[in-house]
């Protein structure tokens, strides 16, 4: 997940801002690198060109060669593949599932109200947090992270590079999700912006949106670049994520 800078990007980054997924990403960036390094082939099961570490995902099928993820079950570690780890220091634990080559692999995503989302990822890196005492802001009172266990996704697909491929690969996304184009304005008013950044701002900008939250699931996009002078330098980052809500930790 990608957290956007700017205050006019308020609107379309507000899943980007929220405390918790702030935190769930910061996680899962920072462990998905060094898992993924480690991974050992699939089961013989699955002639995906992918390497993964962990017991086979009960919610992923291959059919025609295509990665299929049912998304409408109940989020747990043997649907995605996590092998959770009894260690009372750690309280994540990842499934990630990875893939070489410039042009990824075919994925679908089965999401709950009969949507299908088919795209080319290289990682599609499933997450667990255990908070079991969750995590108040002391000054506020308000609960940063929920008590109990979050499960999130997060899938990169191939870079586009260059503003128009950026900008095409974003709206396409959008119409495939049904999701409205305002975010996909707001994408564009990015890379109009460009060339006028201030070279001290090293940070990603971009938009995302998401769809609403359907039992229990909230589904999103999102597309992020590095500003350049350059539109045809701009290399756009098109992601897509997803959170559950917060269930019992087993």
């Amino acid at each position: 997940m990608t957290v956007f800078a700017g205050g006019r990007r308020r609107a379309t980054t507000r899943v980007m801002r929220r405390s918790v997924r702030r935190g769930i990403a910061a996680v899962l960036v920072a462990t998905t690198a060094g898992l993924l390094a480690g991974c050992t082939p699939a089961s013989e099961r699955s002639p995906s060109p992918m390497t993964h570490s962990g017991p086979p995902p009960t919610a992923m099928t291959i059919e025609d060669g295509v990665e299929v993820w049912d998304l409408t079950v109940p989020p747990s570690a043997e649907a995605f593949g996590i092998a959770e780890r009894d260690d009372p220091v750690s309280s994540f634990a990842v499934g990630g599932y990875s893939s070489h080559g410039g042009g990824g692999r075919p994925v679908r995503f089965e999401l709950p109200g009969d949507r299908t989302v088919d795209l080319r990822a290289h990682d599609v890196v499933f997450q667990l947090n255990d908070s079991p005492e969750g995590v108040t802001d002391p000054r506020t009172g308000e609960v940063l992270v929920p008590e109990g266990r979050r499960y999130s996704l997060r899938v990169s697909t191939p870079a586009l590079e260059g503003a128009e491929a950026g900008q095409a690969g974003y709206e396409e996304a959008l119409a495939e999700l049904g999701l409205p184009g305002d975010s996909a304005r707001e994408l564009q008013q990015e890379i109009a912006d460009a060339p006028n950044a201030s070279p001290l701002d090293v940070g990603r900008v971009g938009a995302s949106a998401e769809l609403p939250s359907e039992k229990g699931m909230t589904f999103g996009v999102s597309s992020s670049f590095r500003p350049d002078p350059d539109p045809d330098r701009q290399v756009f980052l098109l992601e897509y994520s997803a959170v559950w809500d917060v269930v019992p930790i087993p």
